[in-house]
């Protein structure tokens, strides 16, 4: 299997291409790749190409599109989730997971019982390296979109379009199954709550404007492990596993 690098390139054919540094050292030192090797190229936008290495050094290296084609293996149901933050090493693994699975869009959300403050800008950036290796790794064709931090209540009324749903510890009537059954809009809207989960008040407020809780059933899930859980099921259940 080739090696997978995002690069921000439209991949015309025989284009040259120019790797980052770090690129050429995950190259040379990592993978020891030599030249005339090939490697897969991706933009995040839907193209990938097929790049043949022409010079390799540790700093800068340079190959050829040999060959670029569009991909698009995204789930045909978006999936939005609000992460409310956790701490730093658990809201990465979050990330991590879900774009996995399939996450289309992330944004952490602030709330009640939140105690992790704001990510800063270089938290921001680490988050979006995140993303992009995680995304290189697992063939998205498209990277997913990290938005600003937003407060969960502000978020909730910003909602368009889309079911939105909120899985809560306290729902004992409700769980996921009649819900797919009778039909949810995309994109699905997630609110992941934070370690001592959402408040009776902003579960009232979310239902006010059209969100819906739901229980995930006997056993309480983790906020770092909640989000991949329930994105999981949905895209299962909308035929995006082929198992």
């Amino acid at each position: 299997m080739m090696h997978r690098f995002f690069i921000d390139s439209n991949f015309d054919d025989r284009f040259q291409i120019e790797f980052s540094e770090e690129i050429s050292n995950q190259i040379t030192r990592v993978f020891r790749m030599r030249e005339g090797d090939q490697v897969i190229g991706f933009n995040g936008k839907g193209k990938e190409a097929v790049i043949q290495l022409d010079q390799i050094n540790k700093n800068v290296s340079n190959g050829s599109v040999i060959n670029s084609y569009l991909l698009d293996n995204e789930p045909k149901v978006k999936i939005h989730l609000f992460q409310s933050l956790i701490k730093a090493e658990r809201f990465e693994y979050a990330l991590q997971k879900c774009v996995e699975v399939g996450v289309t869009t992330f944004t952490p959300i602030i709330s009640e019982r939140t105690e992790v403050q704001p990510p800063s800008t270089n938290r921001i950036i680490r988050w979006k390296k995140i993303i992009q290796e995680s995304s290189e790794q697992n063939g998205r064709s498209y990277l997913p979109q990290l938005n600003e931090t937003q407060n969960f209540r502000c978020s909730i009324q910003n909602i368009l379009k889309g079911s939105i749903l909120i899985p809560w510890e306290k729902e004992m009537k409700l769980n996921l199954k009649p819900l797919i059954n009778n039909g949810l809009t995309s994109p699905i809207n997630i609110f992941i709550g934070p370690v001592g989960g959402f408040s009776a008040d902003e579960i009232d407020y979310a239902k006010l404007n059209g969100a819906i809780s739901l229980s995930l059933g006997k056993r309480i899930f983790r906020s770092e492990t909640a989000g991949s859980v329930i994105s999981s099921i949905l895209l299962y259940e909308s035929g995006d596993f082929d198992v």
